[in-house]
């Protein structure tokens, strides 16, 4: 039990507990004789926790999961020593919770629940993605393609095949992508559809902007991918702010060639220019004229306006989504 407290606890940068369930008063004798349960517990929710010894088909899954949750009124999710690919991928397609020790754990409505919960320094304080990671995690997540070689992630994300390497099996210790090599070749891949890749990665998604400086607007800057409030008004329904946002490469080059401006309240709106400097390249990863949707989500969740917070889960949960 020690050993499942530190996985969900590190997994949700949480201190969790788990103990026995001792009363099973109303639990139907075949949801009951010979499993283990257990209520894992931690300052903001209780769930509770059956062991299984093998997997089972999603639909009956599903319909315990819904008995379980009756009974206790609390959510459930099943814990498994071993579960293939094809049982993950159904269990996350119905969002069914499931814990893999030691490598996994799937509780969408513990992603969720803390995910809006931690916030600032909190939020910050976590093991978050590294860039690298972060980069290669989403590119998996808004390509079609299911499976890359190592090799072809290094080549369209522009990264040292050592940090593809790095960032990949970051990941990989996460949960959120699984490796494999065949022959001499090695291969990331994902096992389940894009948005449920996204809700489970959501604690450890870091903000993107490294800095925001203000430069005098010119061509250069006006091909940069819009960020922010501005993303927000090209995206959505949000009308633009006064002064363009745009989002750049830390590292590029194009940067030093700018005119910096101190002090952006004494210039005319319409001759300046926001520039939030990235961790990692956003025109890898634009749509259109935009930075993606889920770096912007990361870039905004702290925001403190309403209209902005509402408007970017919107466009999440609009989103068309990959299989």
């Amino acid at each position: 039990m020690k050993k499942l407290s530190n996985l969900i606890s590190n997994a949700f940068g949480i201190d969790f507990s788990v103990s026995e369930l001792d009363d099973r008063t109303g639990l139907p004798r075949y949801l009951s004789s010979g499993r283990e349960i257990y209520v894992g517990r931690s300052e903001e929710t209780s769930m509770l926790i059956v062991r299984l010894q093998e997997p089972v088909d999603s639909r009956v899954l599903s319909r315990e999961q819904t008995v379980y949750e009756n009974i206790f009124r609390m959510p459930v999710a099943f814990l498994f020593d071993t579960l293939n690919k094809s049982y993950r991928t159904a269990y996350v397609k119905h969002h069914i919770p499931f814990i893999l020790v030691p490598t996994q754990v799937y509780l969408p409505f513990l992603g969720i629940l803390f995910s809006r919960k931690f916030s600032g320094e909190s939020l910050k304080s976590r093991k978050m993605l590294t860039p690298n990671a972060q980069l290669v995690l989403l590119f998996m997540i808004f390509n079609e393609k299911k499976e890359y070689a190592k090799q072809l992630l290094s080549e369209k994300l522009g990264l040292d095949p050592v940090y593809v390497t790095r960032a990949t099996k970051e990941l990989a210790d996460h949960g959120l992508l699984e490796e494999r090599k065949v022959g001499r070749n090695s291969f990331v891949y994902r096992t389940m559809a894009a948005k449920d890749l996204f809700e489970l990665s959501k604690p450890f998604l870091a903000d993107p902007v490294h800095e925001v400086i203000h430069v005098r607007k010119e061509k250069a800057v006006e091909s940069m991918p819009f960020a922010a409030d501005e993303a927000l008004s090209h995206l959505g329904m949000l009308n633009p702010p006064e002064i363009s946002v745009r989002a750049c490469y830390r590292k590029n080059d194009v940067i030093k060639a700018l005119k910096e401006v101190e002090d952006p309240a004494w210039e005319e709106p319409w001759t300046v220019c926001s520039i939030q400097l990235w961790n990692y390249d956003p025109e890898l990863l634009k749509a259109d004229a935009a930075v993606d949707i889920i770096s912007l989500y990361c870039s905004l969740r702290d925001s403190h306006d309403a209209r902005v917070s509402g408007e970017i889960e919107r466009l999440l949960e609009e989103y068309e989504w990959l299989s």
